[in-house]
């Protein structure tokens, strides 16, 4: 391998790095920015109150 071709895959690994890290720190506030992936039984119109739940499987006797 002659100079040349040294300086060219030092300065290319140089580069892929640079380009690995800038991707790593985008994903990382993309993810802090958008918050918790998870959701309360209240954001879905449970409430956590079992009287509240349907259960399809047994269905109320009235009804």
């Amino acid at each position: 391998m002659d100079r040349n071709e040294a300086v060219f895959y030092e300065q290319y690994g140089a580069h892929v790095r640079a380009q690995e890290e800038q991707r790593a720190a985008a994903s990382a506030s993309a993810a802090a920015s958008q918050g918790s992936p998870f959701f309360t039984l209240g954001e879905l119109g449970l409430d956590g109150s079992p009287g509240d739940f349907q259960n399809f499987m047994d269905p109320p006797a009235s009804g």
